[in-house]
């Protein structure tokens, strides 16, 4: 998958206006129903305290009826819009976040692996699931208010103009001028604590992730005290972000308060002062408190606006982030009759600008072989095959299968051609079929069958009670090491492509099993062209050629028993190899001529 994210231009309001211009329609219309809902009720409310003056003044009932009943349909209307608005913009904005979220996950498959490597597995989870359900507040809420106080607040002013006159509107424009302004003039100080609080719940929980993916390793090097002493200072973090949040936040209710309170107020005394009648009175001190009701409603979610615009500027610079490879390749894929040569051409690549891994690697596996790469600990081994999967792109050089260059074909194309089998096998959550038909969706029991049987998962398959349909747990964690790489070797299998890449395939399986599995990969390698980076001797001793990489070069490529003879390096590295493996045994150092 390499969806594109779409063209989300700037950070904070102007990425979020950006994406809800996509989707005017439903905007205005619930704008529309929140403005008739906030005057509906307003016009209530002011209608009930003039129908109360006149009351007071000595009306009948015949004369109070009809406005009781235009109280009752004004404040039936105001249910009626305010239950048509909450649906509109709630629909509105979760379908938002249903695209947004689709543009995330898009990111995800963009700029992996290399731009996920540098990112911590909690804060990805917190972008793709908290930040950007923040992003709710902002369209079914936020966006909608603001638009609806823009056109209701001065309505309100112009109403009290009517009702209670000219001094009464002068009186409550400045309150409500203050109560909008008063976000504004706290937005600084709300974007610094909506920042510092995501931070700590970033941080929280990447914790809380690290500990639950590694709390068997904890306890068993006795790491808990450590571990919870960690936990301990991320929540004193997260508590003291909140506090401040939760301080501004309160002060903004309470001046807010003070608006409605000297509002009211103002008009009580303007009015009394201009002697007004008690109708008129009444209705205008109620208008006073009506007319915040927009503003209040506001003011409700504007608390949390430091939260939401700094989620908004974390997911957008997710959605920015550039590919690590550039997908603007558009030759069709080579036709192949059987399994094609890969060539790296002078292949130039550093993971930064200083550190130089590869320095101009030439090598060739000819097709159908099966070629091995060898070579210390940062050697290049493993980058080679990053390049040959194209999780990255050489800085200099090419690389080649079948003749083609892979910058010349559609990153969704290069699947069609080479498979992988990673160092550590991931498994979802589900069972053995449906990780092995992540492969080849809806494959046929014969070929699960085949699969299976060929990389050596069919012995302890008979001994689950659901066999196939056993469920794994997560990461595989109801099966060995051994045999999670066994179920990851047979759905490289099962997707049968032409060349196959293999990372330490066989790294954690022990010495039967690593000959039972040698065997079925020399079976199914017929066909097929296999890069395999290999460490154990049994994998170099089986390879058709080894390439020997010393330093980011090539030092040597030939078969097992030529390099023995003619390669420093190589010898060395069997040497080590052997040596270990002995080690380990309990044996004896053996001497050159054995290990030969």
């Amino acid at each position: 998958m390499t969806s594109a994210s779409p063209a989300v231009k700037g950070r904070g309001v102007a990425g979020l206006l950006r994406v809800l211009s996509g989707h005017l329609r439903p905007f205005g219309l619930s704008v529309l129903f929140a403005v008739v809902n906030q005057a509906a009720g307003m016009s209530a409310v002011v209608l009930a305290a003039a129908a109360a003056g006149r009351a007071l003044s000595g009306a009948g009932t015949a004369e109070l009826w009809p406005m009781f009943w235009w109280t009752l349909g004004l404040t039936a209307l105001r249910a009626a819009a305010n239950w048509v608005e909450s649906w509109i913009s709630h629909e509105l904005s979760f379908r938002v976040l249903a695209q947004i979220r689709q543009w995330l996950y898009g990111a995800f498959a963009r700029i992996a692996p290399g731009g996920l490597v540098r990112r911590r597995g909690g804060d990805l989870v917190v972008r793709a699931l908290r930040d950007s359900e923040s992003l709710e507040i902002f369209y079914a809420h936020t966006s909608i208010y603001i638009a609806a106080a823009l056109v209701v607040t001065p309505s309100a002013v112009v109403a009290m103009g009517s009702i209670g006159g000219l001094r009464a509107a002068v009186a409550l424009a400045p309150w409500l001028i203050a109560a909008l302004a008063l976000p504004l003039a706290l937005r600084r100080a709300g974007t610094r604590h909506g920042a510092d609080l995501n931070r700590a719940l970033t941080a929280m929980n990447v914790e809380v992730t690290d500990l639950v993916h590694g709390l068997r390793e904890t306890l068993s090097f006795g790491g808990g005290p450590d571990l919870l002493a960690r936990l301990r200072a991320a929540d004193r973090r997260l508590a003291s972000a909140e506090r401040r949040q939760s301080l501004r936040a309160g002060l903004e209710t309470v001046a807010g308060g003070i608006a409605i309170g000297g509002a009211s107020l103002s008009v009580l005394v303007t009015g009394l002062d201009g002697g007004l009648p008690a109708p008129a009175l009444l209705a205008s001190v109620a208008l006073a408190g009506a007319a915040f009701t927009p503003i209040t409603m506001l003011l409700n979610v504007t608390r949390v606006w430091g939260i939401t615009s700094d989620s908004a500027d974390r997911v957008f610079d997710l959605l920015e982030e550039p590919a690590a490879v550039a997908d603007t390749g558009a030759a069709a894929l080579p036709v192949l009759t059987g399994p094609p040569a890969v060539e790296f051409d002078q292949v130039v690549f550093g993971y930064d600008e200083t550190r130089p891994v590869l320095r101009g690697v030439s090598l060739t596996v000819p097709a159908g072989t099966t070629l091995a790469l060898a070579g210390a600990t940062g050697a290049g081994k493993s980058t080679l095959a990053h390049l040959l999967l194209r999780h990255f792109d050489p800085a200099a050089g090419a690389v080649r299968v079948g003749g083609v260059d892979l910058r010349d074909l559609p990153l969704d194309d290069l699947p069609e051609l080479v498979c992988h089998v990673p160092q550590e096998a991931f498994l979802f959550h589900d069972t053995l079929r449906a990780n092995l038909e992540l492969a080849r969706p809806g494959a046929s029991a014969d070929d699960l069958a085949h699969a299976c049987a060929d990389a050596r998962v069919t012995p302890f398959l008979e001994r689950l009670s659901d066999g196939l349909d056993t469920v794994v747990g997560e990461r595989g964690a109801a099966l060995s090491g051994g045999e999670r790489q066994r179920v990851a070797i047979a759905r490289a299998l099962l997707r049968d492509r032409p060349v196959l890449v293999l990372d330490e395939s066989s790294s954690q399986l022990d010495a039967l099993s690593e000959r039972e599995l040698q065997a079925a990969l020399d079976r199914v390698g017929n066909g097929r062209t296999t890069l395999v980076i290999a460490h154990r001797l049994t994998t170099l001793r089986h390879a058709d050629l080894v390439a020997v990489l010393d330093h980011g070069r090539i030092a040597d490529v030939g078969g097992h028993a030529e390099l023995l003879a003619r390669c420093e390096p190589y010898r060395r590295l069997v040497q080590a190899q052997a040596d270990a493996a002995a080690l380990l045994d309990g044996r004896p150092r053996p001497d050159d001529d054995a290990r030969r």
